[in-house]
């Protein structure tokens, strides 16, 4: 089951590279006692956290409806990203922050820092090259898909804001400690740490913001139902739309409620077979509209 969704590939290779970085940033961070160098290490946890949440989610969504829950638990995704976003990025963040500040005024050493910069620099090389991957599987799998879904498919877009993010933090960390190098001065370091904190508050919020927007019944925008309304206008026996309400039920799910104005003189039967039209153009056009409801008026 978990096979057939093609983000749950994208993310299970990178959250191996996650894994894999994480040990290797967080003994370094240990040696070089490098507070930009920890900040980088929690930022790979919190990536990996967070792919866990996803693969999780991925897995919990795809379970069949039942007596309880009747659209089924597309709703899973959007809530395991906001719990990701909120607890996961920004009390890491938070604790960066606060580490940062602690060491800039107390002060520290940073040693080996020639070997941290190599670290770093296998950390930007690896993000980056999950990035591509992603980009890649995104044109590939997502990009020709129909707007109204292509943009919530949060699994493929959480993963590519973290390897973004993950690759300015990791230069934000290198540019300080060469400077820690070449100055002598310690705070940079700290300071580094302070700004990775504030990327890793920053991810967070950003992913925990549009979470929430789903979660709360989030629908097509005015282009969407505009598109929608021009499209089913076309069919004969459709006088007029009155009314288009929707809501996003998971990432590939929508459901849509359409109260439609048929021409006069339609029988029963006609009526029947001019509703059902309306289902298979709507489901032609985007099979993501799982529930399609009409609401016929004279």
């Amino acid at each position: 089951m978990l096979s057939r969704d093609k983000s749950y590939r994208t993310i299970s290779i990178t959250l191996l590279a996650d894994g894999l970085l994480f040990i290797l940033i967080l003994a370094i961070s240990l040696i070089s006692k490098s507070e930009a160098v920890f900040s980088e290490a929690l930022y790979q946890l919190s990536d990996l956290a967070s792919g866990g949440l996803l693969l999780y989610a991925i897995w919990s969504s795809m379970r069949p409806a039942d007596e309880l829950h009747h659209f089924g638990y597309g709703l899973e995704r959007f809530f395991w990203s906001f719990v990701s976003g909120v607890f996961v990025f920004s009390v890491n963040g938070a604790v960066v922050v606060l580490s940062g500040v602690f060491d800039f005024f107390n002060g520290h050493s940073v040693t080996n820092i020639g070997l941290s910069i190599t670290v770093l620099g296998v950390t930007i090389a690896v993000s980056t090259a999950s990035l591509l991957y992603i980009i890649y599987r995104k044109r590939r799998f997502y990009d020709n898909r129909p707007d109204a879904l292509q943009k919530y498919h949060q699994g493929v877009r959480t993963v590519l804001l973290q390897d973004v993010m993950s690759i300015a933090s990791s230069f934000v960390a290198v540019g300080a400690l060469a400077l820690v190098s070449y100055t002598g001065y310690n705070y940079f370091d700290s300071l580094a740490a302070v700004i990775n904190g504030i990327l890793l508050l920053v991810t967070g919020i950003a992913l925990s913001a549009e979470s929430r927007g789903l979660l709360i019944g989030r629908g097509l925008d005015k282009t969407q139902m505009l598109k929608v309304t021009t499209d089913l206008q076309t069919l004969p026996d459709v006088n007029r739309i009155r009314e288009i309400k929707s809501i996003y039920l998971g990432p590939e799910s929508l459901l849509i409620v359409i109260r439609i104005n048929f021409r006069d003189g339609l029988t029963t039967d006609q009526l029947e077979r001019a509703i059902d039209k309306v289902q298979l153009e709507l489901v032609k056009r985007m099979p993501e509209f799982k529930h399609v409801i009409v609401e016929p008026e004279s």
